[in-house]
């Protein structure tokens, strides 16, 4: 069985990896071309929604057991969660420009219109990760519950064939 620890790593980081990878891509194919700067933004910038997950799946399993809820308790908190965290890592973006050494530029990151894309497309990432991570959760859960169900079975089994046993061995002496 996979260590499941070691899987969460490996998809985590090669999922913000490939992040970064798509957006170098396309940013290069858009404006033809690209500096180390805007790499070294990118990269940042999916280091930040690495931890931002990782804080996400802290705080759904560890800190506050929300995957303990039932799916319609559960979702809305998800939302509500999914969306602050958009926020602060819009709110952290800054940090990957001044890191990277790109032009930081106050009126544009705050102007409403460049909020909102900003927001929004956060919004979504975390979201998709969030579906992926909940897939998976419910999935192994599922399979959990499978195996539990067959030792379950195994064991009435067990304990039927225990007892005919006995009835088949009085009947054979009798005989």
């Amino acid at each position: 069985m996979v260590n499941k620890h070691r899987l969460y790593w490996t998809l985590q980081i090669g999922g913000w990896i490939l992040y970064a990878i798509l957006q170098i891509v396309f940013f290069a194919i858009s404006t033809g071309g690209i500096n180390s700067r805007r790499i070294i933004f990118f990269l940042l910038e999916a280091l930040i929604c690495l931890l931002l997950t990782h804080l996400l799946r802290y705080l759904l399993v560890a800190r506050f057991r929300l995957m303990r809820l039932p799916l319609p308790a559960l979702i809305p908190r998800v939302l509500l969660i999914v969306v602050l965290m958009a926020l602060l890592a819009y709110a952290l973006q800054p940090l990957a420009f001044i890191i990277s050494g790109r032009e930081f530029n106050v009126e544009l990151t705050l102007n409403p219109s460049q909020i909102i894309y900003g927001w929004s497309s956060f919004t979504i990432f975390f979201f998709l990760w969030s579906v992926f991570y909940f897939t998976y959760y419910f999935v192994e859960q599922y399979n959990k519950s499978l195996q539990y169900e067959t030792s379950r079975i195994e064991i009435e089994l067990q304990n039927l064939k225990s007892q005919l046993n006995p009835h088949f061995i009085f009947n054979a002496l009798n005989s």
